[in-house]
């Protein structure tokens, strides 16, 4: 009974990635798009294109993985009302998302 925020978190973040990653891939537009959507959302995934010049299988599976680990992550914190972990998320995942954004990646 006392994970219950934990797993409340990640099923939350276990739904959330479909809709995500859905978005991420419209917005590659079949590698003919601007894959804005994809830097927001995924931002460590994308960050690895600057390094390997493409999306590979390992961080594929790093944005899957990601929204559920955010959620229990959440749910973690709440469950402590320690929101030390949930910020330093937030936070790393903001800068590369503005990375992503901000600095050219001629492969995206």
């Amino acid at each position: 009974m006392r994970q219950k925020a934990q797993w409340l978190g990640f099923v939350v973040g276990l739904l959330l990635m479909p809709i995500a990653a859905t978005l991420g891939i419209i917005s590659a537009g079949a590698g003919h798009g601007d894959y804005f959507l994809a830097k927001l959302l995924f931002p460590f995934t994308m960050l690895s294109t600057f390094v390997l010049g493409s999306i590979t299988a390992p961080f594929v599976m790093v944005a899957l993985a990601q929204f559920p680990i955010y959620g229990w992550v959440v749910g973690q914190s709440a469950r402590h009302k320690k929101w030390a972990s949930s910020l330093a998320i937030a936070l790393a995942h903001a800068f590369a998302a503005m990375f992503n954004v901000i600095v050219r990646n001629p492969n995206f």
